[in-house]
This record gives structure tokens, C-alpha cells and sequence, in this order.
């Protein structure tokens, strides 16, 4: 007994990706599911696929008007129990001098914004019903400098954000963590039009198990945080990211050890 069984969640983003990983494992453990995107079309598909227990709501989490309405539109069914923040937008890599105010400020509002107004509004009525667990989608570049500031300064302060909420909810019953995904097999990396044309193999050399996370194990490390299996992990960030941020000191000494051939 997983511990999730009638229990009701919301996943944000959670029309693809990793969003959408967490929905299905969440449906297969017997929870109700609430999903929040931006994109109505994924939703609706992935609504169809699953059938039974689930609430679908086209969301911008940016936008406190449309999410207030959407958790409106989901609250009225019941309490929530449970917060998956997936939702955000992609960034790809460019030099301090050319990114735009713009274009920060979306990526920032996106991810960083988005996840501070759903644990606060969702959150918040959870302190009223009586307690929850949220779970919060940071990253590897939370811990790791790269080539994309706004999204890695935005999930660096996801980490900061998913400590200070965790530590304010937790005599309240709401238990707050995050899970670091390293690279992950979804869109967001590599989107579907463009599948098999960028070069993985920087990613794979960085990575010591060598190959991509898959949606999939960020699903049931998400599922562990939401159960009470997990009722003493508190403000903790999960790294998911298949040893990336344990090797990260290993480049000066020859990199990443190969794997030992046997003997035959």
C-alpha cells in the first residue's frame, strides 16, 4: 500500500514531460488527479488516455488570476492533498549580453513566480484543510552553473523557496520538498519536431550512468515525496540526475571512470 490511494493531487504542467510522468504514475497508484497547463490540447489527450479521476484545467501559472481560477474550479470537488509544481516554460543557452529583459523576466516568472504562487495559493489551503505535501521541480542546474542564467538562477531559488516554505508549513502539516532532475528523455530537452538531431553525447559523457533520465524515475521519487512513506523528509531536494552533481569534480583527474570490461 503506496499511501496515495484516493488521495487528490494537483500536477502542474502537467500536460507532458516530466508533468505528465508524475500524472500517470499517480493514476496507476489509485490517486485523483488535477492537471494545470497551459497547453489545453496535451491535456485533453492525456485526460483521454487515462479516463477515470481526472480534472483537467488550461492554466497559466504565471498568472495568479488563471490559477485562482483553476484551483477554484478543482477545489470545489474537495480538499487537495498533495502539489506536484512542473509547470515552465523552455530556456536554451545564450551569453549574459544578449539576454533580454524579456525574456529573463519570462523564464523567472515562469518558473520561479509560477511555483511561489501555486505553494501559495494551493499550499495555503492546504494549512485551512488540515496539511499536505508539496513537491517542487528544481534542477540540477539549481547546484551547476550553465549557459541558461534565467532558468538556472530561477531553479537555484526554487531550492531556496522549497526550504523556507517547508520550514514555515511544517508544524502546520504541510510538508514541502523538491526533486533535481538531471537531463531527462522529454520535450523540454529535446522537443518532439526536433528529436535525434541534437548531439547527446556531451550530455551522456557528463552523466556517470550514461545515458538520460527517464521521466518515469522522476515519477515515482515524486510519488515517494507526496506518501507517507516519506513523513520525515522535510525542505530535502532530491538529486535525480544520475550522479551529475557528484561528478562534477571529477573532470580535472581524467573524467568520469569507464566502465571496467570482464574478463572473459
Amino acid at each position: 500500500m503506496r499511501g496515495l490511494k484516493d488521495k487528490v493531487v494537483i500536477v502542474t504542467g502537467g500536460g507532458s514531460g516530466i508533468g505528465a510522468a508524475i500524472a500517470r504514475q499517480l493514476h496507476r497508484e489509485g490517486a485523483s488527479l488535477c492537471l494545470f497547463d497551459i497547453d489545453g490540447a496535451r491535456l485533453a489527450a492525456l485526460a483521454e488516455e487515462l479516463g477515470a479521476r481526472v480534472n483537467v484545467q488550461v492554466c497559466d501559472v504565471s498568472s495568479e488570476d488563471s490559477l485562482q481560477a483553476a484551483f477554484a474550479a478543482v477545489r470545489a470537488a474537495g480538499a487537495i492533498d498533495g502539489l506536484v509544481c512542473c509547470a515552465g516554460v523552455p530556456d536554451f543557452p545564450c551569453s549574459a549580453e544578449s539576454l533580454s529583459v524579456e525574456r529573463w523576466s519570462r523564464i523567472i516568472n515562469s518558473h520561479l513566480t509560477g511555483t511561489f504562487l501555486t505553494c501559495r495559493v494551493v499550499g495555503g489551503d492546504m494549512l485551512a484543510s488540515g496539511g499536505g505535501a508539496i513537491v517542487n521541480l528544481a534542477s540540477v542546474l539549481s547546484f551547476n552553473s550553465g549557459p541558461v542564467l534565467a532558468y538556472g538562477a530561477a531553479k537555484a531559488a526554487v531550492v531556496s523557496l522549497t526550504e523556507s516554505l517547508a520550514v514555515q508549513w511544517a508544524r502546520q502539516n504541510v510538508r514541502v520538498n523538491a526533486i533535481a532532475p538531471g537531463w531527462t528523455d522529454t520535450p523540454f530537452l529535446r522537443p518532439k519536431e526536433r528529436k535525434g538531431e541534437r548531439d547527446m553525447t556531451p550530455i551522456i559523457a557528463a552523466t556517470p550512468i550514461a545515458r538520460l533520465i527517464r521521466p518515469e524515475e522522476i515519477a515515482e521519487v515524486a510519488c515517494f515525496l507526496l506518501s507517507p512513506r516519506s513523513g520525515a523528509i522535510v525542505g530535502s531536494t532530491i538529486l535525480c540526475d544520475g550522479g551529475v552533481v557528484a561528478a562534477c569534480g571529477w573532470s580535472p583527474y581524467g573524467g568520469i571512470p569507464r566502465r571496467r570490461e570482464q574478463p572473459a
